[in-house]
């Protein structure tokens, strides 16, 4: 037993350091931008979400599997609730200042990793969990509970007929009556073990972590507010995660025959879970979130150590929409091949009109813009030399699709998008302004319509507590935008120089003059005469 003791000790080891080396070479492929781990984030993917869809942030190549260095279903959800709900101004000055204390501590962060891993259920839901704390048995059959005892008495009357001081069949009795106690409590224990099989290792695992949690001497304001509440939760959640594991046992013929069922087991696991919800289960939602926080700051600290040459952005309470930014790039786009660009708008009401041909950058540089907006508001750095800006709520409206199953054109489905855009608009807050992002304006439509409804929704948006870009390839508006003191007009160029079209995907002030549609259509054999 001595030797076993060892040999599990040295198992665990061996584990924990095999964990290490995976998550390093998960670490080193993302600076590659090969993302290993199958988790996408899709499963949190919203098809009407104000941006998600259209700044990529959920999906195989997206900002969740960047960022991305949970190991728990809960962190998994904390994480993409942070990336698709921006955070109050004081919760995102918290989250920056507990990055920059855990980015310091790798070491740390990696230990967590490595720790979940060496549990193979750490990753499974609890939302049974959550319904079951919520939950009341009837009080019947709790007063029941105490049959549980009655194996005494089976036992008791079992030495006796042994000593034969009373007859057999009074032992045998008294077994029979542990199948009727059984069968009076069948019903919630099999609702409960079919609910929650294999929770009990998974709640382990969460008490391994959040020891660990409350083991680290962080000083931030954000650790201490969450550290308080877990302080008894590593110890009560491995006792309830010990109960579980124990009512697993029932899956297990044998184990009913020889233990289950003399002992009535499951009944004394019934009533100490029961014991437990009583005692812990009003704390059990607090220290569920402080794990879900922990993991999904761990991640942010994470990407900001992996990406030491990006700052953590100035975000301060501003009257309206403030975004003023240098060198900012896309952090999806690898370093070697990102074009930077600086970028500022202040107040609101105002609309930058980005012009361009076709490939020239302007989707992506709204996007780039959006992505860092994000990344702010949820208390990461960001891709950028320096970025200040206040608290806004992100929209985007690029990627509109028709649908068969709706019987809805594209056409229509941009109008449905610009409608909720104008709806968020009016419901704004100056402490909270829209920033929207609108790629190829009204593009399904003819050129005079489309000219006619842009310069309408931009009129419409400018008194209201909004500002952002409109991308269009429409010349006439960026000339009516030249004319309105609330636009401005910025543009991406293209050349042709020998023959080839020759991309810089800088930005430039004023209206795009130079469009390469038809060079384009040469270049595919689409004899296009000349102009």
């Amino acid at each position: 037993m001595v030797v076993m003791k060892f040999q599990q000790t040295a198992r665990r080891q061996r584990n924990f350091l095999r964990n290490l080396q995976a998550i390093n070479t998960d670490e080193l492929g993302r600076l590659r931008y090969q993302f290993q781990r199958p988790e996408t984030g899709e499963a949190f993917a919203q098809p009407n979400h104000v941006y998600a869809v259209d700044l990529d942030i959920f999906g195989k190549h997206s900002l969740f599997s960047l960022i991305n260095r949970t190991r728990t279903d809960e962190g998994s959800r904390r994480l993409a609730h942070w990336l698709t709900q921006h955070a109050a101004l004081d919760e995102i000055l918290l989250r920056q200042e507990a990055v920059a204390e855990l980015q310091a501590d790798p070491t740390w962060r990696q230990r967590w990793e490595a720790t979940a891993l060496l549990h193979t259920h750490a990753a499974q839901q609890v939302g049974a969990l959550r319904e079951w704390a919520n939950e009341r048995m009837d009080t019947t059959l709790q007063k029941s509970f105490l049959w549980r005892w009655w194996p005494l008495l089976t036992a008791l009357l079992g030495g006796l007929a042994w000593a034969s001081l009373l007859p057999g069949w009074l032992f045998w009795l008294s077994l029979l009556w542990h199948l009727v106690l059984i069968r009076r409590f069948q019903e919630p224990i099999q609702a409960l073990s079919l609910r929650t099989t294999d929770l009990g290792h998974t709640l382990i695992a969460y008490a391994d972590l959040i020891e660990l949690a409350n083991e680290v001497p962080f000083r931030s304001r954000w650790w201490k507010l969450r550290q308080t509440p877990a302080q008894q939760a590593g110890r009560a959640i491995r006792q309830l995660g010990d109960w579980f594991a124990r009512l697993d046992y029932r899956l297990h013929p044998f184990f009913m025959v020889l233990i289950g069922i003399p002992f009535l087991w499951d009944l004394h696991c019934l009533a100490a879970l029961e014991s437990w919800k009583k005692e812990h289960g009003a704390e059990l939602e607090s220290w569920l979130d402080s794990l879900a926080d922990f993991e999904a700051l761990s991640s942010l600290a994470g990407f900001a150590f992996a990406h030491p040459d990006y700052p953590m952005p100035q975000v301060a309470w501003e009257d309206g929409v403030l975004v003023d930014a240098q060198q900012l790039g896309h952090p999806l786009i690898p370093g070697d091949k990102r074009v930077p660009n600086d970028f500022v708008l202040a107040g609101t009401g105002h609309t930058t009109l980005i012009t361009g041909s076709n490939m020239s950058g302007k989707s992506t540089f709204l996007r780039t813009v959006g992505i860092n907006l994000v990344l702010a508001q949820m208390g990461s750095v960001v891709c950028a030399q320096k970025l200040t800006c206040s608290p806004v709520q992100v929209f985007s409206s690029m990627r509109t699709q028709d649908s068969l199953e709706e019987s809805t054109s594209s056409f229509y489905a941009e109008l449905k998008r610009l409608r909720q855009l104008l709806e968020l608009s009016a419901a704004a807050t100056s402490t909270t302004p829209i920033f929207y992002l609108l790629d190829e304006i009204l593009k399904g439509t003819n050129s005079a319509d489309r000219h006619r409804g842009a310069e309408a929704l931009i009129k419409q948006l400018h008194p209201m507590q909004a500002s952002g870009l409109v991308s269009t390839h429409d010349l006439e508006l960026g000339n009516w935008g030249a004319e309105q003191a609330f636009v401005r007009n910025c543009h991406f160029r293209s050349d042709v120089q020998d023959g080839k079209l020759q991309f810089d995907y800088s930005l430039y002030e004023g209206i795009c003059r130079s469009f390469n549609a038809s060079e384009l259509m040469r270049m595919m054999g689409i004899a296009v005469p000349e102009s």
